[in-house]
């Protein structure tokens, strides 16, 4: 039976890791609107949900100002320095 229960928790476990893969590789990537190729600002109405979700480098709520898109997007590691 405790077996049974571990067996269930890893395979829980890992389809919750796939479900949150699968959906922050959905995303757009921040901070170009997906519709118009605007960058887009930070959503106002952001609520702790975002912020946390934000924090853990998963997604922002973000907002096209010249279209009008608003959604969560992903953050992309950046392949060069920004520079000086």
């Amino acid at each position: 039976m405790t077996l049974v229960i571990i067996l269930l928790a890893l395979a829980a476990a890992s389809a919750s890791a796939w479900g949150l893969s699968h959906y922050l590789g959905r995303l757009p990537v921040a901070p170009q609107c997906p519709c118009c190729r605007t960058v887009t600002d930070r959503r106002r109405t952001a609520g702790s949900v975002d912020l946390l979700l934000a924090r853990l480098g998963g997604a922002a709520a973000r907002e096209c100002r010249r279209c009008g898109w608003a959604g969560r997007m992903r953050w992309r590691v950046a392949t060069q320095s920004a520079g000086r």
